[in-house]
């Protein structure tokens, strides 16, 4: 009974630490302020030690109160994926589903993997947010990011999907007109399209970067790509933007023995959303995305 009674108050006191609030831990919990203050206040008992500083303007954790909240919510987060576990071998997706991708890769490979979601699971309601920023999937209620590149240490669970390649293209007319583009140095030579003033390259086993100009300028993709089908310069693009425009013809790819080589592809979640709609969603775009893709493609 007396390891039940120290388990009181852990769930207000971690929505305390969250929200910096006792109002706002109340609100979150649907319980009376007076409730949050009364269960914090015999786990500090409990505890003997002072978890929160509190003051008219705000809650601040303690040293020993930071400690115990991170533990605290940890637990809390496994508790919460081990019932997920088991309830939803029973359910079906349903709820929300937020989603935060960006680019030709989430508008052609995410997109169609998550209509099809909707319409399998109607109770199920997603949301696509394709904000070109990095958001905070904690603080912003994200469930999934879609991240492309080194990723840097972060609590976020990594799951890799993909890989994609960026190439160096041109109109065939361009090329005829301003010479060929055989050697990195050729790069100063050209009109090179984007917002970019640096491409990275691996030459003889290392990284390096070219710098480049031109007189067109654009942080949207798919607009430097038709300024290189028009034949106005030299663009840098990954495989999913000039893939079809390669194999078509319309556009030559250029200095391929110097490409830096793949960049991975990231499904990112938070640990404590590991739930059913989590997973369904990461199997499906796995599946989708094995169904006669080459990594080149993306």
């Amino acid at each position: 009974m007396e390891t039940i009674k120290s388990l009181q108050g852990i769930v207000e006191f971690v929505s305390v630490g969250e929200t910096g609030s006792f109002s706002e831990a109340a609100r979150q919990l649907g319980v009376s302020k007076s409730h949050i203050s009364k269960m914090i206040r015999q786990l500090e008992e409990d505890l003997g030690a002072t978890l929160l500083l509190r003051s008219t303007r705000k809650v601040q954790l303690t040293n020993l109160g930071e400690k115990y909240f991170q533990s605290c919510r940890q637990s809390l987060s496994n508790l919460r994926i081990a019932k997920s576990e088991i309830t939803d071998l029973s359910q079906t997706p349903a709820g929300t589903l937020r989603i935060s991708a960006a680019g030709v890769f989430g508008e052609e490979y995410i997109a169609p993997v998550l209509i099809k979601i909707a319409k399998d699971y109607p109770k199920l309601k997603i949301e696509l947010d394709f904000s070109s920023r990095l958001v905070d999937l904690i603080e912003e209620k994200f469930d999934v990011a879609i991240r492309i590149g080194e990723l840097k240490d972060s609590s976020l669970v990594a799951q890799r999907i993909a890989s994609r390649l960026e190439y160096v293209v041109c109109s065939k007319g361009y090329l005829q007109q301003k010479g060929s583009l055989q050697d990195l140095s050729d790069l100063s030579q050209h009109n090179c399209l984007g917002e970019r003033l640096l491409w990275t390259f691996k030459k003889r086993g290392k990284l390096i970067q070219v710098p480049v100009t031109g007189n067109f300028k654009s942080n949207n993709p798919r607009v430097i790509l038709k300024a290189a089908l028009s034949g106005l310069g030299v663009a840098r693009l990954p495989g999913a933007y000039v893939f079809e425009e390669i194999k078509k013809g319309r556009l030559v790819s250029v200095l391929d023995q110097y490409s830096e080589g793949k960049k991975d592809i990231w499904v990112l979640t938070p640990a404590r959303k590991q739930n059913l709609n989590v997973r369904m969603f990461v199997q499906e775009l796995k599946s989708y995305l094995a169904e006669g893709y080459n990594d080149v493609l993306f």
